[in-house]
């Protein structure tokens, strides 16, 4: 039993959160560059203001996937720290833990599919279908949290 691998697709799928974020800046930076001014390496939160329509909401999508990658990755660990606490009584996994797992696997693998889906639809302002996305992916991070406590 190592806890590395047993835990590596939730662990991957938070440095995957992170790679999302950190990617959701781009077409921020972009807008900002279209400016008249071009890109304000001095004070860039300051062109936030001044941006388009577009590049506001591409802030605002990017600001939400920052809180979204908290919220996950707390959940994720939660989880994960609770998973290796049980195993450590038990001392050893047994199936019900190698089902806990999976799906924790699958409540994140679906929560970083719903995070790429959710970027464009906030971009080009398509809300209902958004809100959904994120609605669903915010029962992704309760269940993890639900999974901590089984």
């Amino acid at each position: 039993m190592g806890f590395s691998s047993e835990f590596i697709v939730q662990f991957a799928c938070v440095f995957a959160m992170f790679l999302i974020w950190f990617f959701s800046l781009v077409p921020i930076r972009r807008a900002q560059a279209s400016q008249e001014e071009g890109y304000d390496n001095s004070n860039p939160r300051d062109q936030y203001n001044k941006l388009s329509e577009w590049g506001k909401r591409a802030v605002a999508a990017a600001n939400n996937t920052f809180e979204g990658l908290v919220f996950f990755s707390v959940a994720v660990f939660t989880q994960a720290f609770s998973r290796m606490f049980h195993i450590l009584q038990e001392i050893t996994s047994t199936e019900r833990d190698r089902k806990i797992r999976t799906a924790a696997d699958v409540f994140c693998i679906i929560y970083i599919v719903l995070r790429v889906i959710y970027l464009p639809l906030y971009w080009y302002n398509i809300p209902s279908i958004r809100s959904s996305v994120w609605g669903v992916g915010i029962l992704c991070i309760l269940a993890l949290f639900v999974i901590a406590f089984i």
